[in-house]
């Protein structure tokens, strides 16, 4: 049976007033007309003294203290390899030849090069003995014509052909001098190409500059190398001393301010997982590495070398376990994490560091950009109360309050998320209750 018009339009009229009744109620209890509005849930803490340690946190590698690579200083084949690597050297051992074949030849070209000298030299200093002889007799010969000549006993003629004689004889000695002086000269050139053979000679030989271990081998028997008279030449191996090890790590522009030279700091190894090592900051690059340079994504940072303290892994009987004495446990290369202390302060004010966001100005956002300053909410009564504060120092969990706040007053300290983006100045909040705070740790 069909409904008829009028209780259509009633039924519609009820729905629509319902609509209206619902929407009245929703908006009322959202104003906190009625049945309040609902109060954000926060957690709070007490600010308290603490003893806190700044530090900066990077990872490294770990590398010897010192590591010399070995380059030949001459070209040639590898014909004889002595060592492997990691196997321990001393000074002055041999390590490898390179074939002398051709250097052999050329100490015996410059030993006939300074033979021939030898003898230049010698035929040249008799050439001038004999040219000072002469001389000594054209001169006599020609103060006898010239007494002669003036007792008109010979000739003019004849004065001249003597004085003309002794002129010669002279000049003969005077190019003979320079040819002794020549010739000596090509003696010490043959002489020192002579030098220069045996030390090419000599070092086909390569020796150990200092003892240590091998702890890269670049080069087999038949292998060819290059010296470092051409370029670079060929790195064959490189000697460390592995009972000195120490770390390199890059550490920001931001923090390298806070970084100094003797700062104590803690050493995890990869390798190591269950051990802490310590050592201190040994050296700080004074220029940085740049990457992506130019662009809006430039990182600088600075080299930093720590210095990981021997004392704290070779009473570790574990960790020392069948390394050989006088060794570190550690091999060139090895990942490691390093926290720098660089700053310790006792009994400071101090507070969970989430506690502090920065002042939300209307219009700007939050960010030390736009001057924003450095804000915690104080509670009290329900109530909380936006207060900037001056602050210090941190750690991982805590930062220190240098102005703004006393011992004992209670800060929110979480969650984040309502500190930095929710709460405003005067806001009514409760405490959150041990049922909130678990269901929020399983979140």
């Amino acid at each position: 049976m069909a409904q008829s018009p009028k209780k259509s339009k009633w039924i519609q009229r009820s729905f629509l007033i319902l609509g209206i009744i619902l929407g009245l109620v929703l908006i009322a209890r959202w104003q906190g007309w009625i049945g309040g509005k609902n109060e954000i849930s926060v957690e709070v803490e007490k600010v308290m003294p603490r003893t806190l340690i700044s530090s900066v946190t990077e990872s490294g590698s770990i590398q010897p203290d010192i590591e010399v690579p070995v380059s030949p200083d001459v070209s040639g084949e590898v014909v004889e390899l002595y060592v492997k690597e990691g196997d321990s050297v001393t000074s002055g051992q041999l390590l490898l030849a390179i074939r002398p074949d051709s250097y052999q030849a050329a100490l015996e070209q410059s030993e006939a090069s300074l033979n021939t000298a030898q003898a230049d030299y010698a035929q040249a200093k008799a050439n001038l003995e004999q040219a000072h002889s002469n001389i000594l007799q054209d001169s006599i010969n020609y103060e006898r014509n010239l007494k002669l000549f003036k007792d008109k006993v010979i000739s003019l003629m004849e004065l001249e052909a003597s004085e003309l004689k002794f002129k010669i004889s002279k000049s003969q000695f005077l190019a003979g001098n320079q040819t002794v002086n020549a010739a000596f000269y090509r003696v010490k050139s043959a002489e020192a190409s002579l030098r220069q053979s045996k030390d090419n000679l000599r070092k086909t030989n390569i020796y150990a500059s200092m003892s240590g271990i091998i702890t890269m081998l670049k080069v087999e028997v038949g292998q060819r190398v290059v010296g470092t008279a051409q370029m670079a030449g060929t790195e064959i191996m490189k000697i460390a001393d592995l009972s000195k090890m120490e770390v390199a790590v890059e550490i920001n522009e931001n923090d390298i301010v806070n970084v100094h030279i003797g700062d104590s700091a803690t050493v995890e190894v990869d390798a190591f997982p269950d051990h802490k090592f310590y050592g201190y900051v040994s050296e700080i690059a004074y220029s940085a590495t740049v990457q992506s340079a130019g662009s809006t994504d430039q990182i600088t940072n600075f080299k930093v070398i720590l210095f990981i303290n021997p004392e704290s892994y070779l009473s570790n009987e574990k960790i020392m376990r069948n390394i050989p004495k006088n060794q570190s446990p550690f091999r060139p290369g090895m990942s490691s994490q390093v926290q720098i202390f660089t700053d310790r302060k006792e009994n400071v004010k101090s507070i969970p560091i989430q506690a502090v966001t920065l002042e939300r100005n209307e219009g700007s956002t939050a960010s030390a950009e736009n001057g924003n300053k450095e804000v915690v909410f104080i509670y009290k009564d329900g109530i909380v109360k936006s207060t900037p504060v001056k602050t210090g120092i941190s750690d991982d969990q805590h930062i220190e309050i240098l102005e703004g706040l006393t011992e004992d007053q209670e800060v929110v300290i979480g969650p984040y998320r309502i500190i930095s983006k929710e709460l405003t100045d005067g806001m009514k909040v409760k405490i959150m209750s041990q049922d909130e705070k678990e269901k929020k740790n399983r979140q």
